[in-house]
């Protein structure tokens, strides 16, 4: 059974009670956006404690931001798995140095255009890779076709290496091209949250075909 991470926006009038009534999630993931790495901005911080108040579900912090540094200290008490972009601008061993040092999870995202073997130093350092099957910064974007393959791939170098990294797939995910994604995680934000039943999506999301 895959497991399944809501998305949120880190927006400046954040209602956490949207997602109350949800049932059998397994991340709540937030994206935090600094409107340098991407044109969108959505950077609310207290977002995070929020969350982590009211919920007890784990907290993944996506950044898609320009220097993750900058917000590490602000936001790693109230989250589980700090998850920022190999297309930023700091050196990826240091964060993933500082986000250790905190007892915490680390994950990397990689833009679509991104090829995978930039992350293969790193793999063995990790607990996510974030695979973005759409251009970051906006939800509702069309599913990137060419990311089943992509997933595939990571998917199998990770069996022959025996590494345990998860692998999470997040934009435009639903429930019939969830069927195709072989990954641990499938992050969605508006396949659930604007269906009739959010809650029959989440099922449908988790119970899509195993590869194992």
């Amino acid at each position: 059974m895959k497991k399944v991470a809501i998305s949120l926006h880190a927006t400046e009038n954040f209602d956490p009670n949207i997602i109350k009534n949800l049932n059998g999630l397994d991340y709540i993931h937030v994206d935090f956006m600094d409107g340098k790495f991407v044109d969108n901005k959505q950077n609310n911080l207290e977002v995070f404690r929020l969350l982590k108040e009211i919920y007890e579900l784990p907290i993944i912090a996506h950044l898609m931001v320009r220097d993750p540094l900058n917000y590490l200290d602000k936001i790693i008490g109230f989250v589980d798995v700090f998850m920022f972009h190999f297309e930023s601008d700091v050196s990826i061993e240091m964060i993933i140095k500082k986000v250790r040092n905190h007892d915490k999870k680390v994950g990397i995202a990689l833009n679509p255009d991104t090829a995978l073997t930039k992350i293969i130093p790193f793999l063995n350092k990790v607990d996510i890779i974030l695979i973005m099957s759409v251009q970051p910064g906006w939800s509702g974007q069309e599913f990137i076709w060419e990311t089943p393959g992509k997933v595939n791939l990571l998917y199998a170098y990770r069996q022959q290496n025996k590494l345990n990294f998860e692998i999470d797939v997040d934009g435009g995910v639903n429930p019939e091209n969830a069927k195709l994604i072989n990954a641990d995680i499938l992050t969605s934000a508006s396949a659930i949250l604007q269906a009739e039943d959010p809650n029959l999506i989440i099922q449908l999301l988790k119970l899509s075909e195993d590869f194992d």
